[in-house]
């Protein structure tokens, strides 16, 4: 019962908020022709990958300074916090260039660049939450961005207007609210207890952490999603869109295995730092099963969906047969994923990156390569076989590494 106490506490905030954003697709789904909601996808997962990118320069090294404990703490903390941002003010620029390229309206670059950067900066204090031992911060902060988003979806569906600007905006304004709960310490160290002379701490953190995880984070993605980038580039955003449409199926589980990880690798973190590295080791059994059930069920309900009331969700526009292959494939490449989550969330805890960044480095020329040759072979939406090509190989690899890892002076 302790157990699945631990796990509703760390889901609970992540899931409010992924289902927030879950209605706000399907309401876009519904209401937006196909290249409108391929581009807004799209954009969600550039920001999505912008939050990758943050948590491999900026949250993974703050976990391991104030867990571990070990020289300069201050002075690092005050470097991660203050560089993460200034990058991520600096990151609002290229964000909006991707509209222009995309060829979108302004407000929609303009709300969209924002909102980025503002998640990025939240993205830090949820891990400084965890880090400081109050996760209920972490979860309140996801609850109120939850339920302001929701709040503000009922005002947009009452009105009738909805666009991708609108869309964005609500973001914007729910992520805003959402730093309340993070707390008076973390605002303030984060906009007021850093100086610009004490960026150049972060030299250490990038040698020693960074530079390892932000490789490993840049290779998942192109593991994770080279279909959303190849397709879109190469057949525009209308193409896309089934995948984005189908992907949304399994987006319970992509909540449920970023939630958990982020809450799983803090408590790794911590049996690491006092050297118990055993404890670290125990927690991958029930993290594994708590996956396997979270997949069951989602396969189970896609299932009951596409079977009984496919077009409760999906428009007459997506054929149904396109929904079940693409579920069917999702639900293999979330499978894998789930596999190798718990082993990488040791190696990740245990500032162990290099390996992990090896393993990406492998996996994402399989699934760079499949990708592409699969989607000109096949087409867009069997381009998805390519990702989970270089899911399998990222898996292999990270099973391994994680067999072989363990620490100096750690206990047996």
């Amino acid at each position: 019962m302790e157990q699945i106490r631990r796990y509703a506490l760390a889901s609970a905030g992540p899931v409010a908020s992924a289902g927030a954003q879950f209605l706000l697709s399907l309401l876009l789904l519904r209401m937006l022709g196909a290249r409108d909601f391929g581009s807004f996808s799209f954009l969600l997962v550039t920001a999505q990958l912008m939050q990758g990118i943050w948590g491999a320069l900026f949250c993974a090294p703050l976990l391991i300074v104030m867990t571990h404990g070990t020289g300069e703490v201050a002075a690092r903390k005050a470097a991660i916090l203050g560089l993460s941002l200034v990058l991520a003010v600096l990151a609002a620029v290229p964000l909006a260039a991707i509209g222009w390229v995309m060829k979108l309206p302004s407000g929609v670059n303009f709300t969209f660049s924002f909102y980025t950067a503002a998640t990025l900066v939240r993205w830090v204090g949820r891990t400084h939450a965890y880090a400081s031992g109050k996760p209920v911060r972490a979860m309140a902060s996801d609850m109120i961005y939850a339920l302001a988003l929701v709040a503000s979806l009922g005002i947009v569906m009452g009105t009738g207007q909805v666009s991708m600007t609108m869309s964005f905006a609500i973001l914007l304004l729910a992520i805003l609210i959402g730093f309340l709960p993070l707390g008076r310490d973390f605002l303030h160290a984060q906009f007021f207890g850093w100086r610009l002379s004490d960026l150049r701490h972060y030299a250490g953190t990038w040698r020693q952490h960074a530079s390892w995880s932000l490789l490993g984070v840049v290779t998942t993605e192109v593991t994770a999603n080279s279909q959303v980038y190849l397709v879109t580039a190469l057949f525009g955003p209308a193409a896309f869109a089934p995948i984005a449409a189908t992907a949304l199926l399994i987006r319970p589980c992509n909540v449920a295995v970023n939630a958990l990880s982020e809450f799983e690798r803090a408590q790794m973190a911590r049996s690491v730092g006092a050297g118990d590295v055993a404890a670290a080791r125990r927690m991958i059994g029930g993290f594994r099963g708590m996956l396997a059930f979270v997949w069951a069920g989602t396969g189970i309900a896609t299932a009951a969906l596409l079977l009984f009331a496919p077009r409760l969700l999906f428009p007459a526009h997506y054929p149904l047969e396109s929904l079940i292959t693409g579920a069917c494939l999702w639900l293999l490449v979330i499978a894998v994923r789930f596999a190798r989550a718990p082993e990488s969330s040791l190696l990740q805890a245990g500032g162990a990156f290099r390996p992990l960044a090896f393993a990406s480095v492998i996996s994402c020329a399989f699934s760079l390569l499949g990708v592409l040759i699969l989607l000109l072979a096949f087409g867009p939406l069997w381009s998805i076989m390519g990702t989970f090509i270089g899911e399998v190989v990222f898996a292999a690899w990270t099973w391994r590494e994680a067999r072989r890892w363990q620490p100096a002076g750690a206990k047996p």
